[in-house]
């Protein structure tokens, strides 16, 4: 059979570019999702805010699972990424979750997060490290992670931390919070209107209007500084 001639004229050109622009419209979404596609990745660096003071800047092995994928105007949303694995330094596992990620294919290598939260093995007796955040903004090129609103960090030995707004370095191994911050634990509370901790956590530093209680001073499990500064300490043992 003899294929059927093209339509040409006015009926041809509008079946032409409508197919020319559903092929346009699709090319754009492929770009759009093949430059999300770091955002994956980038996450994985949120599994190490799980347990700041625990040498957490080490490589880590990531599995990714994903919810819906959406695209709005120039931002890539994707709903409910759980992010899963092992720290290569020790093999314990972790696990990080958020409501939503979002990434701007203007600004790729800043990745959005709602409500975020992780928790991450910390020894060998199966110890437990969290963290809860409403808001956070990672930045892959500095390797840097804003966090924002309602930041908790908290162990299942007691330990506790509270602050409005972090700036966690990985390169440096290093975060820092210019709010005031609340640490909580077992032996006392320490409360200062800022907190730095570097050396991948084996220096911690409250500077400022530092007011300190401890009930004991137990020997720490491992070496750390404590450094503050106008500091109240009140030592309420018998």
């Amino acid at each position: 059979m003899p294929a059927e001639p093209s339509p040409t004229g006015p009926a041809g050109d509008a079946r032409r570019s409508r197919a020319h622009r559903r092929a346009r419209r699709h090319s754009v979404q492929v770009r759009w999702l093949r430059r999300a596609i770091p955002l994956a990745a980038g996450l994985s660096a949120l599994a190490i805010a799980a347990a700041a003071w625990l040498n957490p800047f080490a490589d880590l092995g990531v599995s990714v699972s994903l919810g819906s994928i959406g695209v709005s105007g120039s931002k890539v949303t994707m709903e409910s990424p759980r992010l899963s694995g092992y720290r290569s330094k020790d093999n314990r596992p972790y696990e990080v979750t958020a409501r939503a990620a979002l990434q701007d294919v203007r600004k790729p290598f800043i990745i959005e997060l709602e409500s975020m939260r992780g928790r991450l093995i910390t020894d060998a007796s199966g110890g437990l490290a969290h963290i809860e955040a409403a808001a956070g903004v990672f930045d892959t090129q500095k390797e840097a992670l804003e966090l924002n609103r309602s930041i908790r960090l908290w162990t299942d030995k007691g330990q506790e931390a509270r602050l409005t707004s972090a700036h966690v370095d990985f390169k440096s191994g290093s975060m820092t919070s210019a709010e005031p911050v609340t640490v909580t634990m077992p032996t006392g509370s320490i409360r200062s209107d800022t907190i730095a901790v570097a050396e991948n956590g084996k220096t911690i530093s409250f500077v400022g209007n530092v007011k300190a209680v401890f009930t004991s001073q137990p020997e720490p499990e491992a070496p750390v500084t404590l450094r503050t500064s106008s500091a109240e300490i009140r030592d309420d043992r018998p």
